[in-house]
């Protein structure tokens, strides 16, 4: 049986992941989250595949009857409150160890939140939200040639 390795792919192991969270301006709390799935690295280059994942958590007065999910492409047609004012609550780096010894870092920042008409199956109001995701590589000190001596 093959490893990742054999296929071109660069191995990577779960340091720590974690939940990007900010409150809405009507005290609804987002949390938001990027998790790596796959590395390719080639030399300085590396190509990254990731998921981006939202959830929001609203105080009970908000919440209302599940709406029929729609069509993802719909969803900014059913926005009633644009460009909500958000504050940061905190935001977590990812950290994975790569193969290469190297460690990759991903954090998800929210841009922008707006409230749809729509409720999840949770009775939730559901809310388009706008994400980026940042990423930085770190050479480990053994990488650097300290344990040789070489800085």
């Amino acid at each position: 049986m093959g490893k990742i390795e054999d296929y071109g792919y660069t191995d990577f192991n779960i340091i720590r992941e974690g939940f990007s969270e900010y409150s809405i301006e009507d005290m609804t709390i987002i949390r938001v989250r990027a998790i790596l799935l796959k590395v390719i690295k080639n030399g300085t280059d590396v190509r990254l595949n990731e998921k981006t994942f939202a959830a929001s958590f609203s105080p009970s007065e908000m919440k209302g009857q599940p709406t029929p999910m729609i069509p993802l492409s719909d969803v900014a047609k059913r926005i009633k409150k644009p460009n909500l004012n958000y504050e940061t609550i905190k935001e977590e780096w990812n950290e994975y160890e790569l193969s290469t010894g190297e460690k990759l870092s991903v954090r998800a920042i929210l841009v922008s939140a707006s409230l749809t008409d729509m409720r999840d199956e949770n009775g939730d109001p559901i809310y388009g939200v706008q994400m980026q995701v940042i990423h930085k590589i770190t050479t480990t000190p053994a990488k650097l040639g300290q344990d040789s001596g070489v800085i």
